[in-house]
């Protein structure tokens, strides 16, 4: 007969291995599936608003989540997930480092940031080249910074950075934002906030860390280099959810409906993190869900109740 996990968590974010330590806390048997340790985090060089923890990087971070994780037992596997299916009372997870049998599972996954696929990208990910949808202020003063995007998201970023950075560029492919009218105005009256729009970053250069960007204008082909210490992506981020998307329910954006326990559609998956409808992507959110996820999953168990069919 096939190992049994009580509980299998997909992601190890911050959501993931919370819920994998409090998990394991409770001595359940746990295995975390997941394509990369820390998540999101990862991507951000330095991190000043987790509790607890300033100063530092985000694969430090990375680092302190997975020791402590393991610390109580955690089993991890590096691997992509490809199909969760129910199989009578359980869950059956297929992945790219096997298969597996688990009484429940928590999918916290994370959202992947959208790529430019630009010239020189990956190699400044984490060195000048910022995802996340915060920022530390502080890090931006005095510098040259470019953003990309039209939305809510990056008008605004340029509207706060435009108070305390030498420069900033936005960067848009649209002629038009989809911003709001009055955020749009509002950056136009920053007079350190220069335009490019119908443009595109083709290249990001540098040595060790980004120094410059080079912009397409889309109408004329005429490119121009950008002096800049650090560029914000803020055009999206894709979900990733097809091993789970056909057995729980998912909004019109394509994250899993949670309710307040983190509790699916489907009884006996549970879900934390970026990949739900919560309205914030915060590390610090992100860890509660994943203690709310596990704590409701361990009174699942405790129930030992039927499971019902999946919807």
């Amino acid at each position: 007969m096939d190992n049994i996990y009580d509980v299998i968590v997909v992601g190890a974010g911050p959501a993931g291995l919370t819920a994998a330590i409090y998990a394991r806390r409770r001595l359940l048997k746990t295995l975390v599936i997941t394509m990369d340790v820390g998540g999101q985090v990862v991507l951000t060089e330095n991190i000043e608003n987790y509790l607890g923890y300033t100063g530092k990087s985000g694969p430090h971070l990375a680092i302190i989540f997975e020791q402590q994780a393991r610390k109580y037992g955690t089993e991890i596997m590096i691997g992509e997930v490809k199909k969760v299916e129910k199989e009578g009372g359980l869950f059956r997870v297929y992945s790219t480092v096997g298969d597996f049998l688990s009484r429940t599972v928590i999918v916290t996954g994370g959202r992947m940031p959208k790529s430019l696929n630009a010239l020189g990208e990956e190699k400044f990910l984490g060195k000048g080249i910022n995802t996340s949808l915060t920022c530390d202020i502080d890090l931006t003063s005095g510098k040259n910074v470019a953003i990309v995007g039209g939305g809510n998201t990056a008008l605004q970023r340029a509207e706060v950075l435009s108070k305390v950075a030498t420069k900033v560029y936005l960067i848009h492919r649209r002629n038009q934002f989809r911003s709001d009218e009055v955020t749009v105005e509002n950056v136009k009256r920053c007079l350190n906030v220069e335009f490019f729009l119908n443009s595109l970053v083709v290249e990001m250069r540098g040595e060790k860390k980004l120094e410059s960007v080079l912009v397409k204008n889309l109408e004329t082909d005429e490119l121009r280099e950008l002096k800049v210490d650090m560029i914000f992506l803020d055009i999206g981020r894709d979900i990733k959810l097809d091993y789970i998307k056909d057995i729980v329910e998912t909004d019109e954006a394509g994250k899993i409906v949670i309710d307040k326990y983190g509790r699916t559609s489907c009884e006996g998956i549970f879900a934390a993190g970026d990949i739900t409808d919560t309205p914030y992507a915060q590390a610090i959110i992100a860890a509660g869900q994943g203690a709310t996820s596990i704590l409701s999953a361990y009174a699942y168990l405790m129930k030992g109740k039927e499971q019902k069919v999946c919807y």
